[in-house]
């Protein structure tokens, strides 16, 4: 029965492929406190326990091509930040993250060299201590290049994703305790006053009432009589002399006009939207006007997704919110703001308010995204052919050949049509939603397809590495945050706030930022962490292939 079985999943891979995905996925909702094992460690787990049935025969072209789609992806969205960041982003943050690029891999590959650790477990050390999934692929082109036997290469993979496995808890755990805990007691610091001085320090405003949304916005309807003083001028004419109040339509012969140049005529409708102080001001003023039900004219709404560009100013927001503009989300590198006064360039912010309004005013904070719902395929597909093209190329230095490999060809494609699709908003559409699907089902079922065939030389590889592995990896987790915090504290200077929320994205440990946040009450952390999380990514993906080709 059992033989049977065994033999049905062998011979049909695709469906072990998403028994795998499904049970994955389940298992990776469990979580203690702040730690979440997450899907990738539950796929990678379940992956390995079907993998004991036998040796699964998976062309290597099918994780292949998930993996540049994640790794495309990934590129794509930290693009725009990671170029900026050299632009415009605070220079000791920048170096913070050089510097623990530089560190890590310094003592990672001293590690390896003194315990004589093969190019295989090396790669898996590197994804799981740093938790950096990304690092699997890139280990595994890197291993694919090399000039040795195709059953040397298979084994080689194997230990990636058994190194991987056995160091990224603790590379997690480890990590999170480190920089909440034991990162501030070195230095002697409570880390929830030091967050609150830096708060006021900073003058930071946390509290996201701060941008308020006006209770008393109103929309009332005007008639234009003979000789208002507004016959012959424009919309435009009117909002400029009427501060806080805003021609929303015009209702003419039963027809809207919005153009801000349109001009107004006698027994043309007005709606016009303003606060109660405002409108009081206004009838004051006793123009030949009498109001009509504005409920026979309803108002067009409008809902759109803003990226704030460098003409953005938080002045201008607050004018729109009191105009009856109303923030639906927020945020920065797919993360969500809560508090409006963190926004900054760059961000995106969805609101809801009267469709003219927003169509005349968003050029003055920055312009509208297009978000869309179909994805540019063809922006996609020629994306990741050049990142491969990239990747293929072979550079050798003193016998040792330099690669990317298809992912890291792949990721540095990504970060430039990235980049292109901020400069130029219409073209290369990929929605958030597209996006999360390409990077969740992309790297899973990478990683699965990467634990079903190293399942069955699992205990034996086990064995092989034992617990030296994860020695190893408790190593190369620490020390690279232990040195850069010591560095960044004594050299840059860096106040004990910018230094722990700089590591949690020069790591890429999300879970140690939301470990300190939970910790502080604050989110303050996240204003150092998005620069060096753009980083990171780049730089300890590179990181894995680099170490492969030097220990190969």
């Amino acid at each position: 029965m059992w033989h049977s079985v065994c033999n049905f999943f062998l011979t049909n891979p695709s469906v072990a492929i998403f028994l795998t995905l499904g049970l994955g996925y389940l298992v990776g909702r469990f979580h203690i406190k702040s730690f979440k094992l997450g899907a990738t460690v539950g796929v990678l787990l379940v992956g390995l326990i079907i993998g004991q049935m036998g040796k699964f025969q998976i062309a290597p072209v099918v994780k292949n091509l998930f993996f540049d789609l994640f790794i495309f992806t990934i590129g794509y969205e930290v693009g725009p930040v990671f170029i900026a960041s050299f632009k415009k982003k605070g220079i000791k943050f920048i170096i913070q993250s050089v510097i623990f690029s530089v560190i890590t891999f310094v003592v990672s590959f001293a590690l390896f060299k003194i315990f004589h650790v093969n190019f295989g477990e090396a790669g898996g050390i590197i994804a799981g201590s740093l938790t950096q999934s990304a690092c699997i692929g890139t280990a595994n082109s890197a291993i694919e290049a090399l000039h040795i036997s195709q059953a040397a290469k298979t084994a080689a993979m194997s230990q990636v994703a058994i190194a991987y496995a056995l160091t990224y808890v603790f590379g997690t755990i480890g990590v999170l305790i480190f920089l909440k805990n034991i990162a501030p007691a070195i230095f002697h610091v409570n880390l929830r006053e030091a967050t609150k001085e830096y708060i006021e320090t900073n003058h930071i405003k946390t509290d996201t009432k701060s941008v308020k949304i006006s209770a008393n916005i109103r929309v009332r309807a005007f008639r234009i009589n003979a000789e208002n003083r507004y016959i012959g001028k424009t919309i435009l004419d009117f909002n400029n002399d009427n501060v806080g109040l805003n021609i929303e339509e015009i209702v003419r012969d039963g027809k809207t006009l919005t153009s801000p140049s349109t001009v107004l005529a006698n027994n043309d409708i007005i709606l016009v939207i303003g606060s109660i102080k405002n409108f009081a001001d206004f009838t004051d003023k006793k123009y030949n006007l009498s109001e009509v039900d504005a409920n026979n004219y309803p108002l067009h709404l409008k809902k759109t997704t803003i990226l704030l560009t460098k003409v953005y100013n938080y002045n201008t927001l607050e004018n729109m919110l009191a105009n009856g503009v109303i923030i639906e989300s927020a945020y920065h590198d797919d993360k969500k703001i809560t508090d409006y006064t963190l926004l900054s360039v760059g961000d995106h912010i969805t609101v809801i308010g009267p469709q003219s309004y927003l169509t005349n005013i968003m050029k003055n904070i920055g312009y509208e995204k297009a978000a869309g719902t179909k994805t540019d395929v063809s922006f996609l597909s020629i994306g990741i052919f050049l990142g491969i093209l990239l990747g293929a190329i072979v550079i050798t230095i003193h016998k040792i050949p330099l690669t990317l490999g298809g992912g890291g060809g792949a990721l540095f494609a990504g970060l430039y049509f990235g980049w292109l699709q901020e400069k130029h908003p219409n073209i290369g559409v990929i929605p958030p939603s597209t996006r999360w699907l390409l990077k969740s089902l992309g790297l899973n079922l990478f990683i699965g397809v990467v634990g079903l065939q190293a399942g069955s030389g699992f205990v034996t590889a086990l064995k092989e590495m034992g617990w030296l592995v994860f020695v190893i990896g408790i190593l190369v987790s620490i020390l690279p945050h232990l040195f850069t915090l010591l560095f960044s504290k004594f050299i840059l200077k860096m106040n004990i706030v910018d230094n722990i929320g700089s590591l949690c994205g020069s790591g890429t440990i999300t879970a140690a930022l939301n470990a300190v946040n939970a910790e502080t009450d604050s989110t303050v952390f996240a204003l150092s962490y998005t620069p060096t999380y753009a980083l990171g990514n780049i730089f300890l993906t590179v990181m894995a292939p680099l170490i492969v080709a030097l220990l190969a």
